[in-house]
């Protein structure tokens, strides 16, 4: 099966269906599987990884959206089990991660 944008990557799928600590975020995965690809590549880049949550979760270029409830929480859950970081999000009305 050829990987595209629109489906998780076995690496992906192996990664969440097997690590300690991770539990497999169904929204998230269902509606922006390239998220969680690009999740997956960066899992070894803590650097990375951290600013990647960081580009998901503030709107630096204005305009956006938001995401959907469930898929915040799945994007706030890998965050934590990837980073070991229990700080969670800062709300903020500037912000809109709710769509």
């Amino acid at each position: 099966m050829s990987e595209t944008p629109d489906s998780l990557s076995p690496s992906a799928e192996h990664f969440l269906n097997n690590t300690e600590g991770v539990k497999f975020p169904k929204a998230l995965a269902s509606q922006y599987p390239r998220i969680v690809n690009h999740l997956v590549e960066l899992k070894d880049d803590k650097d990375g990884l951290r600013a990647y949550f960081n580009e998901l979760t503030h709107d630096h270029r204005g305009g956006r959206h938001g995401f959907p409830f469930d898929v915040l929480m799945d994007i706030h859950d890998l965050r934590e089990a990837m980073l070991g970081d229990l700080t969670g999000f800062t709300l903020d009305d500037n912000n809109k991660w709710v769509s």
